[in-house]
């Protein structure tokens, strides 16, 4: 199939785009003032790219033979799997797990945190009373030391090993089935679309908003921890509509502003239907499929298993490859 045929009028190609210097299309901007100041008041990125330059986590995260993962599923009326996300060479079609399953791997997280970071603390300080405070030592240890292993660390174990438990024995209830997509990028149609919030009833699958990936710009933005340490996140911002879309499901907020340049790199080089897919463990096997892709390893003589048939000692020279180039373009 030719290049014509398969891509959309509305598929993203740079030399169209101006680069965010103007609008593509003579739009009204009906944006307010105070849209364009707080979404507008970060970093904006360029949608140069630099080719199959994506974030090492990626490469840690989608390692070779992971396809059948790539595809999630949520349970119909009368029981059947109906696809709910995928990850092709035709869209990024992103879901998550529900809330309540967020919220026990969140106490789960926590518990074991507090365990594992709480007991070296603790025996410090048992330490510093017996050597320091010996005559301290017997009533601290009564007092505070037993107490505080038995309710404080018999709750993280027991929440920590009985979430842990669950896992194991009840996948399907712990890892429910996600109740809707969240978001697309679609490549072949050039379109980003975001869907209304599939945890409120009758509200799975409808789309909130849907506008040409032309339209959209990206901005770095930081703001400060509890601690008052920056934090960034990366965010698309369209040119005309008030319409955003955070960009932190593949890359969560960091302390690395180069984390969310990395992941937005990738957005670029995978909406561009000029342009091969990138490089990538998640899109081997849908290269063929793609036509400007397809032509471009044709004529490179790429081999259509390189990932699949790389050892795991080469395979993680590449992740830690992936990551210094990551920090040498990005910071």
């Amino acid at each position: 199939m030719s290049e014509q045929a398969y891509y959309s009028t509305t598929a993203w190609r740079p030399a169209n785009d101006g680069g965010g210097s103007k609008r593509p299309r003579p739009q009204l901007d009906t944006r307010s003032r105070s849209f364009r100041m707080q979404w507008e008041a970060g970093r904006k990125l360029s949608k140069s790219y630099i080719p199959d330059l994506v974030p090492g986590d990626f490469l840690d995260l989608w390692r070779p033979r992971l396809e059948d993962k790539s595809v999630s599923y949520m349970d119909g009326e009368n029981g059947e799997k109906i696809p709910v996300s995928w990850m092709n060479h035709e869209s990024f079609r992103w879901t998550t797990l529900p809330k309540f399953a967020w919220r026990w791997l969140l106490v789960k997280a926590i518990a074991k945190f507090l365990l594992i970071a709480g007991t070296p603390i603790l025996l410090i300080s048992l330490l510093h009373v017996y050597f320091f405070s010996n005559e301290h030592f017997e009533g601290t240890f009564e007092n505070a030391f037993i107490p505080t292993v038995l309710y404080g660390g018999g709750a993280c174990l027991f929440l920590w090993g009985g979430i842990s438990l669950c896992e194991r024995l009840f996948p399907d209830f712990m890892y429910a089935a996600p109740k809707g997509p969240l978001w697309e990028f679609n490549r072949r149609t050039g379109m980003v679309t975001v869907f209304c919030n599939p945890e409120k009833k009758g509200q799975s699958g409808k789309v909130q908003w849907q506008s040409p990936f032309e339209d959209f710009d990206c901005y770095v933005h930081m703001g400060p921890t509890t601690q008052g340490l920056p934090l960034y996140y990366a965010a698309m911002v369209n040119r005309c509509r008030e319409e955003t879309m955070v960009l932190t499901a593949l890359h969560p907020a960091s302390s690395n502003p180069g984390d969310h340049k990395a992941v937005w790199n990738f957005w670029c080089q995978y909406m561009d239907s000029t342009a091969p897919l990138p490089d990538i463990p998640l899109l081997e096997p849908h290269r063929a499929n793609d036509p400007v892709t397809a032509a471009h390893d044709k004529e490179t003589g790429r081999d259509p298993r390189h990932w699949y048939n790389m050892s795991n000692a080469a395979y993680e020279v590449k992740v830690k490859q992936m990551y210094q180039r990551c920090r040498s373009a990005f910071g």
